[in-house]
């Protein structure tokens, strides 16, 4: 640690190494001392921050690169966890997976769409945050076997916030999204039947996205493509029964926003809160082609496909180069929901002609169907696909029934009572509403009955499945705050022990003190330090109760609800660096607080968990 002549400032940031020297004290004046021995203290024992990964960037190209112009026009940046399709003219769809975590068919995953800030606040009915959710219609059992291998070693390999193998709690569901805009040579050899390098040369064209096309022409695309598929490569594609196969189509707003801000590769905070994926310390020039405000002259043409850097989970170009059609309509962004008026097709992701705040992936635009002149078109519009599947094949119908049948309905023990009386019911109040009316509709003899029975049924079960998503974030909730209080206590313990340390140093110099000033100052600064040794007692205590709040709180929940959230937040932390490993031990700490405080039906002392929670 350096100081500038003359001074007690520091001239830069102080090291670890610094720390770690033993007379790092004598260089201080005694007003530095505490602030510095506590950065000290944060340096080497609580902030260990391994290097961010590398992010995944190609190489620069200024022509053709590979000795397979194909390559170029379809995969530029091959990776081990690439899924593809086989297209006409050799080439290939590459695919990128997406999962969702949930916890069955009918769950999915909440996430806040659109912007804070995308440059338009005050016209924020275009993409003002609102709620939105995302799932996919294939469990890895859907997959073909090629493609469960890859899967399984790509879960290998981190699955962010994902389950891993063997996890019972939650489930993956999963949909694959294109890692490139649809190419020029891809659209050719679709559309056209024209194979670039036989009756035509390759292009410098060919590894730049499909412009000048129309909405319905992206559609028919992707249907065209999907029956290419089915009759010269099934085997590529999902198959459920009675010949339902997996298809390529537009992906929707939903999907395509979750899976351009980093899907599950992201964690729940970056997904919500950020207007962009993680950058990993790299400019927003590195990953999107725009145009930047500072630029001497604006981007001219569309970049080849890849050449910037992916995003978290793989993808290239979903900001900038060109704007991406979706599947949906365009409706007002209205009080966290949608408005009911649906307008034109959306477009997502900006394009080589935009400025950075329009390649945000909430921020949206509202394209018409149609001109004039007809179907519109536009020469920084283009599209990706998503390879999707239809959600009730009939060899899903029992599983489909069965965890219908069980949604919001709470378990009970023994058996459930209810008397008939003629028309007279009555209803056991002490066992689960839904459960009751199902047996009520099984005795009942008049139709009107049953069918008032079945839409009561109904309304319960749909408010159940509210009370149960309100539960589950709720437990989240609990648990968060456990481990951050938790997190917050051991500060407040490093930051007593410096304290009391310096406290020990104080009292010594004033043993070895025969000077009243000297010692008047030693009597004032040792009586501030116990004051804040006392002040620190009294909030540590504060933290140690409110943990042991949470620890109650959660004997309010189902075991298997608790499970499910505490497997949801050990994997999004395994996305996060440094910190996280910190609070991923505590999470696995607070698990097992939990299970102690049960066992002991809520015997636990508060010395008891302190002492925990506290490391040496």
């Amino acid at each position: 640690m350096r100081f500038r002549s003359g001074t007690t400032q520091p001239e830069s940031v102080l090291t670890r190494q610094d720390c770690k020297h033993p007379q790092l004290h004598m260089r201080l004046s005694r007003q530095l001392l505490i602030p510095v021995l506590w950065l000290c203290v944060l340096l080497l024992f609580v902030i260990d921050v391994p290097p961010l990964p590398a992010q995944h960037c190609p190489s620069e190209q200024g022509a053709l690169a590979s000795p397979d112009p194909v390559v170029d026009a379809v995969n530029p940046n091959p990776a081990q966890t690439d899924f593809s399709l086989p297209m006409p003219c050799g080439g290939k769809m590459i695919l990128r997976h997406v999962c969702v975590p949930a916890g069955g068919y009918f769950a999915d995953l909440p996430f806040d769409m659109g912007c804070k800030d995308c440059g338009r606040l005050k016209n924020s009915f275009m993409e003002g945050k609102r709620w939105s959710a995302v799932s996919g219609p294939f469990t890895p059992e859907d997959l073909p076997a090629a493609w469960r291998v890859k899967l399984k070693s790509a879960i290998a390999n981190g699955h962010g916030r994902c389950p891993e193998s063997g996890d019972t709690n939650i489930k993956a569901f999963y949909y694959f999204i294109g890692k490139y805009e649809v190419t020029n040579f891809q659209w050719k050899a679709v559309m056209n039947d024209a194979c670039s390098g036989t009756g035509s040369p390759f292009s410098v064209d060919d590894p730049r996205p499909k412009t000048d096309i129309s909405w319905f022409e992206a559609v028919e695309f992707s249907r065209k493509y999907t029956e290419w598929l089915i009759q010269n490569a099934p085997e590529y594609l999902p198959k459920f029964s009675n010949d339902r196969f997996g298809y390529l189509r537009l992906p929707t707003e939903a999907e395509w926003e979750y899976a351009a801000r980093g899907g599950h590769m992201v964690t729940e905070s970056q997904l919500n809160d950020e207007e962009f994926f993680p950058l990993n310390d790299r400019p927003h020039k590195d990953f999107a082609v725009f145009t930047d405000q500072d630029a001497a002259k604006p981007q001219q043409k569309l970049a080849w496909i890849g050449s910037k850097c992916a995003n978290p989970l793989g993808l290239f170009d979903t900001a900038g180069n060109v704007a991406e059609m979706v599947l949906d309509p365009f409706h007002f962004s209205i009080g966290f929901r949608l408005h009911g008026a649906a307008g034109g097709f959306i477009v997502k992701g900006g394009s080589f002609r935009k400025s950075l705040v329009e390649i945000m992936p909430g921020r949206r635009e509202e394209q018409p169907f149609f001109l004039g002149d007809g179907a519109f078109r536009s020469s920084d519009v283009g599209f990706r696909v998503v390879l999707s599947g239809i959600l009730t094949p009939r060899d899903r119908k029992e599983r489909l029934d069965q965890e219908w049948a069980n949604l919001g309905v709470r378990q009970n023990s023994g058996q459930a009572s209810a008397k008939f009386s003629g028309s007279k019911i009555e209803i056991d109040q002490s066992k689960d509403p839904i459960a009751e009316i199902e047996r009520f509709v099984a005795v009942s003899a008049d139709e009107t009955e049953k069918k008032n029975l079945l839409f009561l049924r109904e309304v319960l079960k749909q408010n159940s499945i509210l009370l149960k998503e309100q539960e589950a974030e709720t437990v989240k909730g609990i648990i968060r705050s456990a481990l951050f209080t938790a997190e917050s206590l051991q500060n407040y313990a490093i930051r007593r022990k410096v304290v009391v340390n310096e406290l020990s140093k104080l009292e010594k110099m004033k043993d070895e003190t025969v000077s009243q000033s000297i010692l008047d100052s030693l009597e004032s600064g040792i009586a501030r330090a116990k004051e804040t040794v006392g002040l620190l007692d009294s909030a540590m205590d504060h933290f140690v109760k409110f943990y042991l709040n949470r620890i109650r709180e959660t004997q309010r929940y189902p075991e298997e609800l608790f499970a499910s959230q505490i497997n949801l937040i050990s994997q999004e932390l395994s996305l996060e660096q440094g910190f996280s490993r910190s609070l991923k031990n505590r999470l696995n700490l607070f698990k097992s607080h939990v299970a102690l405080y049960k066992k002991k039906a809520g015997n636990v002392s508060q010395e008891e968990i302190q002492s925990d929670l506290i490391l040496p």
